[in-house]
């Protein structure tokens, strides 16, 4: 697990798949919330959200740090722990309170792994009193509307004023296993004539609730609907708990409401009509659903703690990039906030879904389904599905012209989800998707040397480098991608045309790249020739991964994976550039040369075990990098070798979905 002693910005991501997420930071605040359809623009703090203890002998303490009140808070160590989808927080003080929240992910489950809730459990020890757990109403875009109903157990919050066209119409809910007391609704603002005009936004929130209950009395519940802006509704759920006693409760949501961008169901709409049953079902379900998703956790290696760290957790795109509609399709963004393409191909969706395979097969196959039937007339696979959407898919962020890589990486995707399922029904049925798309590609090879020619329009996934000519990481997907077709043709005993011509051409080309040491960048402009380029090793991640013949000569690859470790991982103390020249100069092109893309690393890191050559402590170096910063569960798409910092530092390409590639070592 991930240890930190302050996190004050993010947390792990919680939420099941296609729900949204929500996450507790190492102040135990409720942050990052983007539950209610609003991926790109999360509400950065629930400040409703607060967690109290109330000891039998003596004053109360708020279990967080920060709060701005005038009751105290906990006064101790505080260690946080991050084990995705589990946050864990230790408080050590006059007693010790072990804090722990999570949401299921549990294999071949998918209806329990879209719960749209999470589960929380506390457990004080040295000390028995009551503990409270509250949360603010949000549903809705605007307050008015709002109203909390006090239920059995619980509370259920709504929005009267809202509908169909606001993406926040929904209820969410709070619910207890023991509950003792129940504040339905509270308004969490002051009076305003009280703090009006003070500077202190420690007044904002209103105490009463909390100082009558450390007084022993009850606080005055107003259940009622909003009507003015100053009214926001906030409520609190009560528990008394013994010394060493575990409390649970429940937190879920529910969101119906629509957007011009995503004018789609979720799909635990299949399953549950609003939150108050999906609290229900987990807290009848809570130790079941607990026990099933740590049971993966421990079918990963151990032998390195490290990287079984980086495994587990990199799983978090999982609750804050994917889609799941109510009609079972699903995606996953390639960056929710700063590049919210859903689906988008090339180095991207192909590690982020590594975990999708081996837990969620029938999800795999829900977005390859999908992607063939947004494949363009004439053969081309667009890069994404759409900003935003499952239905407006588009070429590329720089297209025209079209992408040079998207069609080989459909053809692998296709064939990697039947290498590692077995279902050759649905290899049959997308066979003559996966021929035209190869015809396409091959028709971009100009010049009959077997290889697809780069236009010098930024077309390929390096959409930041103006490439013109045969370049080593397109070329070597090329060559992947027709011996992945040709085994699939064998497989159904298909002609294969003149496949196997066009292969040795492809790799006779290829071949020609290698200059006694390592495969040049490209042949073409602009001229680089003494250079490493990491992108040269993708092709081979593929053929590797899925039992192919390998792309080229094994001796030619393996001189030039030692040539990236010998030059590549040794140049920044952070990372490792994809571009670096033999004399250890950091190729300063573009920020995708002098930058770092951790998927890609960790590809060549796995190619480079396979071959006995060890990348670890390169990997391990970014990854410590990572977690450093606090990007644990926020990785970027890059990092730069000079500074160590996301590029660009702002706005970089949060929650990348290439961030699961380290799945790839389970394979």
């Amino acid at each position: 697990m991930v240890i930190y002693s302050s996190l004050p910005s993010q947390g792990v991501p919680m939420g099941g798949i296609g729900a949204g997420k929500v996450e507790i930071n190492g102040e135990v605040k409720l942050v990052n919330i983007s539950i209610a359809n609003n991926w790109s623009s999360p509400f950065k703090i629930m400040r409703g959200f607060h967690v109290f203890f109330k000891p039998n002998e003596t004053d109360g303490v708020f279990l967080q740090r920060r709060v701005g009140q005038s009751i105290k808070e906990f006064q101790g160590d505080l260690v946080y722990e991050g084990e995705y989808p589990f946050t864990r927080i230790s408080m050590k003080g006059k007693y010790l309170v072990n804090f722990e929240a999570f949401s299921p992910i549990i294999p071949r489950n998918i209806d329990d792994s879209s719960l749209p809730a999470l589960g929380i459990s506390i457990k004080v020890s040295g000390s028995s009193g009551i503990l409270g757990i509250s949360i603010q109403n949000i549903v809705g875009t605007r307050t008015e509307g709002r109203i909390n109903l006090g239920r059995e157990g619980g509370i259920f919050m709504t929005n009267l004023k809202t509908n169909e066209h606001d993406p926040a119409m929904g209820n969410i809910s709070i619910i207890a296993e023991k509950p003792d007391l129940v504040l339905a609704q509270y308004n969490l603002r002051r009076k305003l004539s009280e703090v009006f005009y003070s500077k202190d936004k420690s007044l904002y929130e209103n105490e009463e609730p909390w100082i009558s209950i450390n007084s022993d009395q009850v606080p005055r519940d107003n259940p009622h609907e909003v009507t003015g802006e100053s009214d926001e509704p906030a409520g609190i759920v009560f528990s008394k708990v013994k010394d060493g006693e575990e409390v649970r409760f429940v937190f879920s949501w529910y969101f119906s409401g629509k957007h011009v961008f995503y004018p789609y169901g979720h799909y635990y709409q299949n399953k549950f009509k609003d939150s108050w049953e999906v609290a229900k079902y987990f807290k009848e379900e809570f130790l079941r659903l607990r026990n099933e998703t740590l049971r993966w956790h421990g079918e990963i290696p151990s032998d390195i703690p490290w990287l079984k760290d980086a495994i587990i957790n990199s799983t978090y795109i999982l609750s804050t990039s994917t889609w799941l509609d109510d009609n079972g399709r699903f995606s996953i963004y390639e960056s929710p906030q700063n590049c919210p393409y859903q689906g988008t191909i090339g180095t991207c969706y192909e590690l982020g879904s590594l975990p999708v395979l081996l837990m969620f097969p029938e999800l795999e196959k829900s977005f390859l389904k999908l992607l063939a039937s947004k494949v363009r007339e004439d053969g081309y696979v667009p890069h994404d599905l759409g900003f935003h959407s499952l239905d407006i898919p588009t070429d590329g962020t720089t297209s025209p012209p079209r992408w040079k890589d998207m069609n080989p990486s459909f053809i692998l995707l296709v064939y990697r989800y039947f290498k590692f399922t077995g279902d050759k029904r649905f290899l049959e049925e997308l066979f003559p998707v996966m021929e035209k798309v190869l015809e396409w590609e091959i028709s971009q090879d100009k010049d009959g040397d077997g290889l697809p020619e780069l236009e010098g329009e930024m077309d390929n996934a390096f959409d930041a480098i103006a490439i013109k000519g045969v370049d080593s990481y397109t070329s070597s997907l090329f060559i992947a991608s027709l011996l992945a077709f040709m085994r699939a043709c064998d497989i159904l005993k298909r002609e294969c045309k003149n496949y196997a011509e066009i292969l040795k051409r492809a790799r006779d080309s290829f071949s020609s790249l290698f200059n006694g040491k390592y495969f040049i960048p490209w042949r073409g402009d602009p001229k680089i020739d003494n250079a490493i380029f990491l992108g040269q090793f993708w092709g081979e991640w593929w053929a590797t991964l899925l039992g192919l013949d390998h792309i080229i000569d094994k001796e030619k690859m393996a001189s030039s994976l030692n040539w990236a470790l010998r030059v590549n991982a040794s140049v920044s103390q952070y990372c490792t550039p994809n571009l670096v020249k033999e004399n250890g100069e950091i190729v300063m092109l573009s920020p995708q040369t002098y930058s770092s893309w951790p998927r890609l690393l960790t590809a060549v890191a796995w190619i480079g075990k396979k071959y006995g050559i060890d990348f670890l402590p390169a990997l391990k170096k970014e990854w410590d990098n990572l977690v450093n910063q606090g990007l644990v569960w926020n990785n970027p798409s890059r990092i730069s070798a000079i500074t160590g910092k996301p590029e660009p530092v702002i706005d970089f390409l949060d929650h990348y979905v290439g961030s699961s590639a380290f799945w790839t070592f389970l394979f």
